[in-house]
């Protein structure tokens, strides 16, 4: 009898060993990493138009435009006259085209306006969209500024305006997550209305890692540091590392922060109950953009068959440039972060074995015009 006691403390034992340690079951051969690739849609209206020639050659952009009705005019633009309306399409870069429909009132723009919203919001990329503003500004002043979360509310509310208005404007921006950024923007004054598609990474390798490396010594170091990309949430990789004089108490990680402001050039350091710990270094430039110099590399780690259901506000948070957790004030973007983290074997583990709340921290290496595309963010967890 006794045996059998001990043989089933012995099997319970190893059965939650292996619950906290999913080591055990890391594959023996590395996992091919499959990243979603965007699929282009079929060109339908201006819209679409306009994002199919986003990524693509000069003559291929070419190509579609006199497909449909568009020749070349002075300056490298493609004209079409449209109900009146003449149109430009201007292919700026590889990954950044412009149509603008030109006219300086609002009762003829406001149309056009309206379709492309509605172009924008049946598809492909609406679906995948991580990131959306609508505004209406009435006025000179600010008092007459209106900011909306969905192209609905933006429309109705243009709806009520009067015809006679000749100092608004109405726009949308956002970005989805294959960093593609979009801007649509009604401005009489200015002449038109504008829709521009660009992505800074056109023609450039979208994915950092091929297949997994997780080890299982990368699962027995303190603190796990992630990264995700700014503009499309992707996981970027993880670094792992250990620190002196770990902290057991408290429910948050203890973060010492060293922030010079970037009047020209600054930077950001952040080290773990003390200044021996350093857990990343950066710089940050006004206008330009700095590097993270420590961690130097991330590892692409293995990712989960599934992820771990959002834990809410109080296990999850933003810390600012001072390392102090911050109140919510984004939670759809926190959302986005724990999506892409916990869908890691490695995260799942730190998270699994930790009692402090997760760190969250948006290094922006270029500030003043800040370029989102150099942006990301480092998720902290510490076990």
């Amino acid at each position: 009898m006794m045996k059998k006691v001990l043989l089933l403390a012995l099997v319970a034992t190893m059965i939650a060993a292996c619950q906290q340690n999913p080591a055990s079951s890391l594959p023996d051969k590395p996992q091919k990493i499959n990243y979603p690739v965007e699929e282009q849609e079929t060109v339908s209206n201006d819209f679409t138009l306009v994002k199919a020639c986003v990524g693509v050659t000069q003559s291929e952009a070419e190509t579609l435009l006199i497909k449909h009705g568009y020749s070349l005019g002075a300056d490298n633009k493609y004209l079409k006259s449209e109900n009146g309306i003449i149109k430009e399409v201007q292919v700026y870069a590889q990954g950044n085209v412009s149509m603008i429909a030109r006219s300086n009132k609002y009762q003829v723009g406001k149309p056009v306006f309206a379709q492309w919203i509605q172009e924008m919001q049946q598809s492909t990329a609406y679906k995948n969209m991580v990131r959306s503003h609508y505004q209406l500004r009435v006025g000179w002043d600010g008092n007459g500024r209106h900011n909306f979360s969905q192209p609905d509310e933006l429309l109705a509310s243009l709806d009520t305006l009067s015809v006679s208005l000749d100092n608004m404007s109405a726009g949308f921006d956002g970005n989805d997550k294959f960093a593609n950024q979009y801007s649509i923007i009604l401005h009489p004054q200015l002449g038109g209305v504008y829709l521009q598609i660009f992505n800074q990474r056109a023609g450039q390798p979208s994915d950092d890692f091929t297949e997994s490396d997780l080890l299982e010594t990368d699962l027995h170091k303190h603190i796990l540091i992630s990264k995700v990309d700014y503009l499309t949430f992707r996981y970027k990789g993880f670094y792992a590392l250990n620190v002196n004089n770990k902290q057991t108490e408290g429910k948050e990680i203890p973060f010492i922060a060293e922030y010079v402001s970037p009047a020209d050039f600054g930077s950001i350091e952040l080290f773990y109950g003390a200044k021996n710990n350093l857990l990343i270094d950066g710089t940050i430039i006004w206008n330009g953009c700095g590097r993270l110099a420590f961690p130097e590399q991330f590892r692409a780690g293995l990712p989960a068959n599934a992820g771990v259901a959002y834990p809410g506000a109080e296990h999850i948070a933003m810390i600012g440039d001072d390392g102090q957790y911050l109140p919510l004030s984004n939670e759809r973007e926190i959302k986005y972060i724990w999506e892409s983290v916990s869908r890691q074997k490695e995260f799942q583990h730190y998270y699994t074995n930790s009692t402090k709340k997760v760190a969250v921290y948006l290094y922006t290496p270029s500030v003043g015009l800040m370029n989102p595309a150099d942006a990301y963010y480092l998720v902290f967890v510490e076990q």
